[in-house]
């Protein structure tokens, strides 16, 4: 099954105008948000390879975009896909948390810090900048 969260945020931008809606994501889930929030499928991708941005007229109804442990480059290069890079309707609604020395998001290489246990502790920071933005 393909993962369309475009679908879901579109409709409920459009059903529900009034309605503000917070991204997140961890790890690959991230990587999904930040296809989702980018302007434009990468160069050389083929669509049906990475989520497709959502609409633009769905940025409007984002508070806030939280992403934990966002794979880096290294980490998108090791799996063979394009860098992520989050579009400017979005950018500045959004967070990326990563624990120090998680190789997925950092530079450092204890695998055992991209467990998503090794997040509990940031999870409040990623609550907290939401309902900011709310």
């Amino acid at each position: 099954m393909r993962c369309d969260p475009q679908a879901r945020q579109q409709t409920t931008a459009a059903n529900c105008p009034k309605t503000k809606m917070v991204l997140s994501g961890f790890s690959q889930g991230a990587a999904v948000m930040g296809f989702s929030t980018a302007n434009a499928i990468p160069d050389g991708v083929v669509g049906v390879d990475v989520p497709r941005p959502m609409a633009p007229e769905v940025a409007d109804h984002v508070a806030a975009v939280v992403l934990f442990g966002t794979p880096n480059e290294r980490a998108m290069n090791f799996l063979g896909q394009p860098p992520l890079v989050i579009g400017p309707a979005y950018a500045a609604k959004t967070i990326q948390l990563c624990v120090p020395e998680d190789p997925v998001c950092s530079e450092g290489m204890n695998f055992s810090a991209h467990y998503p246990g090794a997040y509990d502790g940031i999870v409040e920071e990623g609550a907290a900048y939401a309902a900011n933005r709310l």
